[in-house]
């Protein structure tokens, strides 16, 4: 157990300092602050609206933490995870570490706990950024998390099936596709229904029923179905490509 434990935690070291050396997955987690900051520029006027009116501010709010949400979830999620694995692929690091009797679980593990550690730190910064009030701020949080399992799970899985850092940029876009449909409700209303059953749909949905303070009410089993659907749906997917992390081109 001693063993195991010194072992992921050279992982957790080495696959940190990854993410800082590679400009990608640096440019990913920079990429959702810089543009919550920009709609929180776009969006002045509703700000300014919103301080008179509480209506116009629940709208804003929700809004903000659905792009907050979305962003750091979405585009951290997306990226970090499919350029890592591609990356140790691609230079053959992970046929080093078997040969280091380093297991398959300890790797997917190491990065999926990296990459929701990279999560969330967006997510706080992100937040900080919305002008949303602190009451929010850990339900906003939880959420975030509870979002990253099926991203990340999702993120495992073509990171397996990407060869290289070139196919990772392919790979990566279904994930960050999928993951910022909710954000078209803002613009599009008539796209909700469709929105609420990706992957980060039925948590966006649980954001805004917890600032409308509906939360504990019977709109929240639909959304809760959905994220719970996904998250068994991305564990199935990457159970049955976990050995594939053993190996490499």
């Amino acid at each position: 157990m001693e063993a195991s434990m010194r072992k992921l935690g050279a992982l957790l070291d080495k696959d940190a300092r990854d993410l800082l050396k590679n400009p990608t997955m640096v440019v990913a987690v920079i990429m959702p602050v810089a543009l919550t900051l920009f709609y929180r520029f776009s969006f002045r006027d509703a700000l300014a609206a919103g301080e008179s009116d509480p209506a116009m501010r629940l709208i804003v709010d929700g809004i903000f933490l659905v792009i907050a949400l979305c962003m750091s979830v979405g585009v951290v999620g997306a990226t970090v995870l499919v350029y890592g694995i591609a990356e140790e692929k691609e230079k053959h690091t992970l046929r080093t570490l078997m040969l280091a009797n380093v297991s398959a679980g300890q790797v997917a593990l190491a990065k999926g706990l990296v990459s929701l550690a990279a999560i969330l730190v967006v997510a706080v910064a992100c937040f900080a950024l919305t002008g949303v009030s602190w009451q929010f701020f850990g339900g906003f949080i939880a959420f975030a998390a509870v979002g990253s399992v099926p991203i990340i799970l999702l993120g495992l899985v073509l990171g397996l099936a990407a060869r290289d850092q070139m196919t990772a940029g392919l790979y990566s876009m279904p994930i960050l596709v999928i993951s910022l449909v909710p954000l078209f409700t803002t613009f599009a209303p008539e796209a909700e229904f469709v929105a609420g059953l990706t992957p980060l749909g039925g948590v966006c949905d649980l954001l805004l029923l917890m600032i409308e303070g509906n939360l504990m009410s019977a709109d929240a089993l639909a959304p809760v179905a959905v994220t719970l659907a996904w998250t068994v749906a991305g564990a199935l997917a990457f159970k049955l490509l976990y050995r594939k992390l053993a190996q490499d081109n």
